[in-house]
């Protein structure tokens, strides 16, 4: 082989390795530009699920305020405490109130006026 024979073999080869260069290089390029907008999308899905997901977490605590304001709203009224119970007097105390009960002189009855009071008879047995 002389120097007019590997002259052009070697341009040839030369020209061979940088078109294929350019082709890989053109090929990755795309790639790396679709792999980029790939990513920006996930990107802006995954801002938009955060600014959702911060949405609704307000919602859920407006809702939680909500429900309580109408679970106090609906509460029924607090019922009132039962009376306490009358303390059992000892037994003298009560002894005493009885006897101050029986002595005293019982109120008059009101009766009608012009009326006399009825007396049931008995029956007299024939």
């Amino acid at each position: 082989m002389d120097n007019s024979q590997t002259m052009p073999l070697l341009g040839g080869l030369l020209l061979g390795l940088a078109l294929g260069a350019g082709a890989v290089f053109a090929w990755l390029s795309r790639r790396m530009k679709l792999e980029h907008q790939r990513l920006l999308h996930v990107e802006q899905a995954r801002l938009q699920m955060s600014q959702q997901v911060t949405q609704a977490r307000k919602q859920v605590e407006q809702l939680q305020r909500e429900c309580h304001e109408l679970r106090l709203a609906v509460r029924p009224a607090p019922r009132a405490a039962p009376a306490a119970a009358p303390l059992v007097p000892d037994a003298a105390e009560a002894a005493r109130r009885y006897a101050e009960a029986r002595l005293q002189p019982a109120p008059p009855k009101e009766r009608p006026d012009g009326f006399r009071e009825t007396v049931v008879l008995p029956r007299s047995s024939e």
